[in-house]
C-alpha cells in the first residue's frame, strides 16, 4: 500500500472514530465538526491539515493513474497522532506535574524559606503534605488572609507550616483556590470544571491529581488552569 493509500485509509478511520467515539454524524461533516470541539483545540491545526490533504486528494482528478500529490511520512505520523488522541483524548494525569517536579511543603518546614523558593520558581501556590497525602494548600491568598487577621498573625521567620494550618487545610469551608479531581479525568472536563467555577466566580488556581479525587488519597500530579486550557 503506497503512502496515498495509506492516508485515505487513515482518514476512513479518524471520520469513524469521529463517529464512534463522539456522536458526530457519518455525513461526511465528523472531522469538520470533530475539528471545532474544544477538547481537541490543541490539535485543531493538525486535523485541518489532514482535512484538506484529504480534499485535495479526492476533490481533484488524477494526473493519468496518479493523484497529484502523495502524503509525506511526516503527513502520515501526523493523521495516526491524530487518530491515537481523538480515540484516546489526554486525561489530567497525562497533563500533569508529577513526583519530584512538583514543589511541596512539609508541615514543619519553614514558610519563609519556601516561599523564597516558591519566587525563585515562580510558583504562586504548594501542596503541604504529609505521608504523600495533602493536607493543606499555601499561596499568596494565604498570606494575605494571615496579614488581614492582625500584627500577632503575620507570618515570621520562625513560622513553620504547622503553624499555619487553619489557613491552609484542605477542609477550611472558604477555601475555593484549589480542586480535588481524578486521574483519569479528560483535560476537557478539567477545562469545562474551571470555566464553570468562574462563571458563579469561583477561582481554581489549583488541581490536585489523586487516584479517584478523593483528598485521601496519594497525590499524583498537579495541573493549573493555564495547564488545562493552554493551546
Amino acid at each position: 500500500m503506497n503512502n496515498t493509500d495509506l492516508f485515505l485509509d487513515l482518514y476512513k478511520q479518524l471520520e469513524q472514530s469521529a463517529v464512534t467515539y463522539y456522536g458526530l454524524p457519518s455525513d461526511g461533516s465528523a472531522v469538520s465538526r470533530l475539528e471545532r470541539l474544544s477538547q481537541f483545540k490543541e490539535i485543531r491545526n493538525q486535523i485541518k491539515y489532514c482535512r484538506e490533504v484529504r480534499a485535495l486528494l479526492t476533490h481533484n482528478p488524477k494526473l493519468g493513474d496518479d493523484f497529484a500529490v502523495t502524503p509525506s511520512e511526516a503527513m502520515i505520523k501526523t493523521l495516526q497522532n491524530v487518530i491515537d488522541q481523538v480515540k484516546e483524548p489526554p486525561t489530567c494525569l497525562d497533563r500533569a506535574v508529577k513526583g519530584s517536579n512538583i514543589l511541596i511543603a512539609e508541615p514543619t518546614d519553614n514558610v519563609i524559606e519556601k516561599m523564597k523558593v516558591m519566587k525563585s520558581f515562580g510558583f504562586s501556590y504548594l501542596p503541604i503534605m504529609n505521608n504523600n497525602r495533602v493536607v493543606g494548600v499555601f499561596g499568596k491568598d494565604t498570606v494575605f488572609a494571615i496579614t488581614l487577621d492582625g500584627y500577632d498573625a503575620i507570618i515570621s521567620d520562625s513560622t513553620r507550616f504547622c503553624d499555619i494550618s487553619s489557613y491552609t487545610s484542605v477542609t477550611r469551608k472558604d477555601r475555593n483556590t484549589f480542586k480535588f479531581v481524578s486521574s483519569t479525568m479528560l483535560v476537557s472536563e478539567a477545562e469545562k470544571t474551571v470555566v464553570d467555577a468562574f462563571r458563579k466566580k469561583i477561582r481554581i488556581n489549583l488541581l490536585l491529581v489523586t487516584e479517584t479525587g478523593r483528598i485521601d488519597e496519594p497525590l499524583l500530579g498537579i495541573l493549573t488552569p493555564w495547564d488545562v486550557m493552554e493551546g
